[in-house]
């Protein structure tokens, strides 16, 4: 949720298209799949978030600070940006998801991948990893949204704080929402994507740390090469995720059924992963680490940063 919000700004892109990866027949459909790196190396699959943003992000400022010591695999999940688009009104849920990733590296022929899941995508990502034990060497978290409730009601409070005293109507609806006596159904995901957008510009302040980063979307678009029609496509899975009860059932206990080993990344000045989730991860043997001048996407802003994280040796749970 926190990154569609973010990318609901883009432009009209008109530069080149952009480049690697391919388009794989996976259940039904086809999902655009990035694999690069050497073949011998370790591979890491990368859960995008949104739910409905994509990969090209991750892809466009990872990739080169993990080239030659990875192997990455990047896939725009079901219906999402290079993938190809589903209809209005198809069902999706998160266990399609996790088929269609199991189905993704049975056609790679990959054995065994660590998984990093950012927002949305950590929560499909932990997810996945319960579904698919033997399939998974370790579980990275970037900024995520593991427990929908917790981490949406979190950021209903960060932007309260923004509303104060701009527009006190939406600032008191931002309250009643991060309230955990509100209800989190339809009605709250409504709720809140009319409050968010009461920020107007700075609405992008609740995922960046630096406010020349406000744009990353739009730039990114303008190299990407992709139409409008590209962009605004994830909305329909998107919308279908998070409109399914299953999708909203409470994560914070499971954190601990994984038994592998588990890292948590966030910026210092991330509004999405909620104290909850955070302390949920420690309670589990899970490690904690919080980057400097990041915000929502560590991987945009502190790229480097996270590179060592992941390409570190994992650390056994206590």
């Amino acid at each position: 949720m926190a990154a569609t919000l973010a990318a609901g700004t883009i432009p009209v892109a008109r530069a080149a298209a952009a480049a690697g990866g391919s388009l794989l027949p996976v259940r039904g459909t086809r999902l655009w799949v990035d694999d690069s790196g050497p073949r011998d190396a370790p591979v890491l699959l990368y859960v995008h978030g949104g739910p409905g943003i994509g990969a090209l992000d991750f892809e466009r400022y990872m990739k080169p600070v993990l080239a030659g010591k990875l192997r990455l695999v990047s896939v725009d999940q079901r219906g999402v940006l290079r993938s190809d688009p589903i209809a209005a009104g198809t069902r999706v849920t998160v266990d399609d998801l996790i088929a269609d990733f199991e189905a993704v590296r049975s056609a790679l022929a990959i054995p065994r991948w660590q998984l990093l899941g950012h927002s949305f995508g950590g929560m499909v990502a932990l997810r996945y990893a319960l579904a698919h034990p033997d399939r998974v060497t370790r579980l990275i978290l970037e900024c995520p949204s593991i427990d929908l409730a917790s981490s949406f009601r979190w950021l209903c409070a960060a932007a309260a704080q923004a509303l104060n005293g701009r527009d006190v109507a939406a600032a008191l609806e931002a309250n009643r929402l991060a309230n955990p006596a509100t209800p989190f159904d339809d009605r709250f995901i409504a709720a809140m994507d009319r409050t968010l957008a009461a920020l107007g510009p700075r609405r992008q302040d609740l995922y960046v740390s630096a406010p020349q980063n406000r744009d990353i979307f739009t730039r990114l678009a303008a190299t990407a090469g992709l139409p409008d029609a590209r962009w605004a496509q994830g909305a329909v899975p998107g919308k279908a995720l998070l409109a399914q009860p299953s999708t909203r059932q409470p994560m914070l206990s499971s954190i601990a059924a994984w038994k592998g080993p588990l890292l948590l990344v966030r910026g210092d000045g991330d509004h999405v992963t909620s104290p909850q989730e955070l302390h949920a991860v420690e309670q589990a043997g899970g490690k904690v680490v919080t980057i400097p001048a990041a915000g929502h996407f560590v991987h945009v802003e502190q790229p480097a940063a996270l590179a060592d994280l992941i390409t570190r040796a994992p650390a056994e749970r206590r």
